[in-house]
C-alpha cells in the first residue's frame, strides 16, 4: 500500500472485483444500479492448470510403483519429473482453492453492492499509454480517501474515460472503506456536463 495523488492510499485489490460500465445514455450514470456487468473472465490455466500437472504426474507414479515390483529400472529423470509434477500440482491446486475462495467473496460482494449502494464520485487515471490500465481515485463513505487498480474494456465505438475525467462510483452500505465490489460508471457527455459545472463553480 502506497500515497497516491493528493495523499490517496493505492490498495492494490484485484482489479477485477472493480466492475465498469459504460451506459449508452448519461441519465443512466447517475441511476441505482439493479444489475452489475460481469467480471472479466480468469484465465483457463488458473481452473484448470492443476488437473494438467496431475495426470501425467499420477502416471510417472504408476510407472515406478509398476516398475519397483518388476525389478525394472527406474531413469532419475523420471523420478525427478515426477516431484517436478507433484510440486505443480500442488501449486495450482493451491491457485484453484485462493481463487473459489475469492469467487464466493467476489459473489457476496456483488450482493452486498446491489442491496444497498452508496455513491461517491471519483476520478479516473490513466497507468499505462493504452489508457486500459488505470486508477480510480474516490472518498468511499469512511471519509479516508483511496485509489483501486481499474481495467477498462471499451467496446469499438464507445468513449472510455480520460484521465482526470469524473466517474460515479458505487460500493455496498457495509463496505466503508471501498475495499470490495465497486460499480464504475462513465459515459463522456455525463463527464463533460460535470466538469462545465465544476468550472462554473
Amino acid at each position: 500500500m502506497t500515497s497516491g495523488a493528493r495523499g490517496s492510499r493505492v490498495r492494490y485489490l484485484p482489479a477485477r472485483s472493480v466492475l465498469v460500465d459504460l451506459p449508452r445514455s448519461p441519465d443512466a450514470v447517475d441511476a441505482d444500479p439493479d444489475e452489475l456487468p460481469d467480471a472479466a473472465p480468469l484465465a483457463a490455466w488458473r481452473r484448470w492448470g492443476w488437473a494438467v500437472a496431475f495426470v501425467p504426474t499420477v502416471a510417472l507414479i504408476v510407472y515406478q510403483r509398476v516398475a519397483a515390483g518388476r525389478d525394472w529400472p527406474v531413469p532419475d529423470a523420471v523420478v525427478v519429473a515426477a516431484m517436478i509434477g507433484l510440486v505443480a500440482t500442488a501449486v495450482l491446486a493451491l491457485v484453484r482453492y485462493q481463487d473459489d475462495r475469492a469467487a464466493l467473496a467476489f459473489q457476496r460482494g456483488r450482493r452486498a453492492l446491489l442491496a444497498r449502494p452508496v455513491r461517491a464520485t471519483g476520478a479516473f487515471s490513466a497507468s499505462d499509454p493504452t489508457g486500459a490500465d488505470g486508477v480510480v481515485t474516490l472518498t468511499p463513505s469512511s471519509g479516508v480517501p483511496l485509489a483501486r487498480p481499474v481495467r477498462l474494456h471499451v467496446p469499438d465505438g464507445v468513449a472510455g474515460p480520460r484521465p482526470g475525467d469524473p466517474v460515479a462510483v458505487w460500493h455496498a452500505a457495509d463496505d466503508e472503506d471501498a475495499t470490495k465490489v465497486l460499480l464504475v460508471r462513465y459515459h463522456r457527455a455525463w463527464a463533460d456536463d460535470l466538469l462545465s459545472h465544476l468550472r462554473e463553480d
